[in-house]
């Protein structure tokens, strides 16, 4: 599991912490190719972005129509980390703890994520 920061209008990786995994799939994928993310409890379809004209990939990710209404909801929180996840994925999260997150996100940097994660 890993956490993004809602900020644009698209989803890029580099907004993505603490899920290299996730990271590594998008940018593996080609041009307007299919993807499905869990973003805050919520399961969305994005598009991966064409590459630039002068060859090199974006990275980044832009919703499809069907998900265009759900990612302009969590933009109305702009500036918000909130949780991600591959839905071939499941979370299982202790609720006492995941509600501490919002109250700790000092701790969910990418350093404190690839120390702890798995522990």
């Amino acid at each position: 599991m890993g956490y993004v920061t809602i900020r644009d209008n698209s989803l890029w990786t580099k907004h993505i912490e603490g899920d290299a995994e996730i990271v590594t799939r998008i940018l593996g994928l080609p041009a307007n190719a299919p993807i499905r993310l869990v973003i805050d409890g919520s399961e969305l379809s994005f598009r991966k972005m064409r590459d630039g004209t002068d060859g090199r990939p974006t990275a980044g990710l832009r919703p499809d129509q069907d998900s265009r209404a759900a990612w302009d909801k969590l933009l109305e929180r702009r500036g918000i980390k909130v949780r991600l996840h591959l839905p071939d994925h499941p979370v299982l999260i202790d609720p006492y703890l995941a509600s501490l997150v919002p109250l700790l996100d000092e701790w969910t940097s990418t350093e404190d994520a690839r120390a702890y994660d798995g522990l």
